[in-house]
Formats: structure tokens, C-alpha cells, sequence
């Protein structure tokens, strides 16, 4: 079974790396004739409504934070098909600056280094 992996990304901008990863992985397919871009299109909306109503609604990730997406599929007979029981989800939340300095600072000042 082939995998969709998108590797890290800023959750802000999953569906563009999930569309052109998919995109890629599939493009012998679709330049063979034995998959129409029509179909990958389908599939890549699919995944990416789910996507969206796990990570924005459900996890309420941020635009900043960071994900890494894998799931297989079976791309056969002219259709792409999710097997939804391998999506795997990593997400990492981002610290914002402010927080990440001022310990910075406090860790400094305890090792006498400011």
C-alpha cells in the first residue's frame, strides 16, 4: 500500500501539502491514463474535509502550530481510496515567543550567564 506523508508542516497550510504530495505520488498514474486527475482531486477534498474537522474543530490547532500527516491508500481500478484506519496525526503546538524568551532569560539568570 502506498502512503500519503506529508512530512512537517505549519497546520495552516496541510491541504496544499496533502494536495501536492498526493498529486506527486499519483502523477505516473494520471500521465498512464489509469488515473484521472479528476479522481485524485476527489480524494484530496475527502481527506482534507476530514482533516479539517480533526484538526481545526476537534484538536483546535492554530495556524502556527505544526502537524505531520500519514495515511494508505489504495489507488486501483481508477479510484484512490482512503484506509482510514492508518491516519496517523502528529501535532505539535507552538510556544509563542514571548513565553520561549522569558524562560530563556529565567534559565540564563540561573546559570549566572546574564
Amino acid at each position: 500500500m502506498p502512503t500519503l506523508n506529508t512530512g512537517l508542516t505549519i497546520s495552516g497550510g496541510y491541504s496544499d501539502k496533502v494536495r501536492k504530495t498526493l498529486f506527486a505520488q499519483l502523477a505516473g498514474s494520471v500521465k498512464s491514463g489509469s488515473l484521472d486527475s479528476k479522481e485524485v482531486a476527489r480524494a484530496v477534498a475527502e481527506l482534507n474535509q476530514t482533516l479539517y474537522k480533526i484538526l481545526v474543530e476537534k484538536l483546535k490547532t492554530g495556524k502556527g502550530d505544526v502537524v505531520r500527516i500519514r495515511i494508505d491508500y489504495d489507488a486501483s481500478e481508477g479510484n484512490v481510496k482512503w484506509l482510514w484506519k492508518t491516519l496517523k496525526i502528529e501535532f505539535f503546538k507552538r510556544t509563542p515567543d514571548e513565553e520561549i524568551g522569558r524562560t530563556v532569560d529565567e534559565a540564563l539568570a540561573e546559570l549566572g550567564k546574564i
